[in-house]
């Protein structure tokens, strides 16, 4: 089986290249994993912006219900503040008219 010098070296070059191949697989493996884990991890991420973006969005529709709302109700109070003056301002007169006869 082993005759010659040749013999040993062409065994030894084939588990060598046995050897390579299989640290080459191993290596392309491990760099499939990895990116399986950040495809993951980026699935997840864009998961919780989506979450996020949809939550502002939600609160941008809430907050704008809210200030058309509180512009009514402005309003309607500034209408209320400026009656109750007049009432006041009216009878402030009628009673300081009332005071001079």
């Amino acid at each position: 089986m082993l005759e010659t010098s040749k013999d040993l070296l062409n065994i030894m070059l084939g588990s060598s290249a046995l050897i390579v191949a299989l640290l080459f697989s191993w290596l392309l493996y491990q760099t499939a994993r990895t990116i399986k884990g950040v495809n993951d991890i980026i699935k997840v991420v864009q998961n919780i912006v989506s979450n996020i973006d949809e939550g502002v969005n939600t609160f941008k529709d809430k907050a704008g219900n809210a200030a058309a709302f509180l512009t009514v109700f402005i309003k309607g109070a500034q209408s209320i503040l400026t009656t109750v003056n007049k009432k006041k301002t009216s009878s402030k007169k009628t009673s300081t008219k009332k005071k001079q006869k």
